[in-house]
């Protein structure tokens, strides 16, 4: 279930940690074409040849040419959004750290190993982006302000970082 604060958008890209929920709640939206960007994303390539990010995710753009579409993901070297399909809006999904763990589908053997990973996107300036809408997952994902989201940011993300010794 998605509790909105006025219609979804047009072209809308969802960002977050790994299973924070972005593909469930992308499942959700009917009324738009869902785009599986692990699909056309060329992991693989870049892995192991080194294929270039930015290339990879220009064509991830330039797939994302429907009139009503949702793309599950983006990749974190293009944290400013530079390369974001034309007039889209980012999702920013997220969710308290111990939630988001329990989610995976492997159990971690160190409830640690993704503190970097939750502070590389959770710590990032979204208030500069000029389409964004939050989501705070709770089992429903709930539309929340740009202040609550910073509000859960100070107490979540800082919280986890001091923690665990992690510099943000």
């Amino acid at each position: 279930m998605i509790v909105l604060n006025k219609p979804h958008s047009e072209k809308i890209v969802m960002f977050g940690q790994s299973c924070v929920g972005k593909t469930t709640m992308a499942k959700q939206i009917i009324d738009h074409e869902h785009i599986c960007f692990d699909a056309i994303f060329h992991w693989h390539l870049i892995e192991t040849l080194g294929l270039s990010c930015e290339i990879n995710l220009k064509n991830v753009a330039l797939q994302c040419n429907q009139s009503l579409f949702v793309l599950d993901g983006w990749h974190l070297s293009d944290k400013d959004g530079k390369l974001l399909p034309e007039d889209a809006t980012i999702y920013l999904i997220y969710a308290d750290y111990k939630d988001i763990i329990k989610q995976y589908r492997v159990p971690l053997l160190d409830e640690q190993e993704c503190y970097n990973m939750f502070k590389k996107w959770y710590s990032i300036d979204y208030d500069r982006f000029p389409k964004i809408r939050y989501f705070l997952n709770k089992m429903v994902f709930v539309e929340k302000t740009a202040d609550e989201f910073n509000v859960w940011k100070q107490k979540e993300v800082f919280h986890v970082c001091n923690e665990h010794e992690i510099t943000i």
